[in-house]
């Protein structure tokens, strides 16, 4: 039984289930195929959080991030990474930075998380 499992079966709210999701990086190991789509998606979006605040925005495609954020309800957030998708100047990268999250409404960021979290929490159990 790995940490996604223990927590599937012991938690039962969605806050505290992503924070037991920050436990991937002592075990990298899992296989993430054998889990729902949402579970994969918070562990993108903990990724992106994480690489966003130790090595700031990078010159990459964003697609699997885009696709969690949109899943989860993130629009504004998947809007801002989408413009530097289609232009990845300096500038570009700039204003998009302004516009995320992390310098705008990291609360709400999370808080999104945590209810998507909730809601599919409830709906497995």
């Amino acid at each position: 039984m790995n940490f996604i499992d223990i927590a599937l079966k012991t938690i039962n709210n969605g806050e505290d289930f992503v924070q037991a999701m920050a436990d991937k990086y002592s075990n990298p190991e899992v296989d993430l195929n054998q889990y729902p789509g949402w579970i994969k998606n918070i562990l993108t979006l903990i990724d992106y959080d994480s690489e966003l605040q130790m090595d700031g925005l990078d010159f990459k495609s964003y697609k699997d991030v885009l696709d969690a954020l949109n899943d989860v309800g993130l629009y504004d957030e998947a809007h801002a990474l989408q413009e530097l998708e289609e232009d990845s100047t300096e500038k570009a990268a700039e204003e998009c930075y302004s516009k995320l999250a992390i310098n705008n409404d990291y609360e709400l960021f999370w808080d999104t998380i945590f209810e998507y979290a909730d809601k599919n929490l409830k709906s497995t159990n």
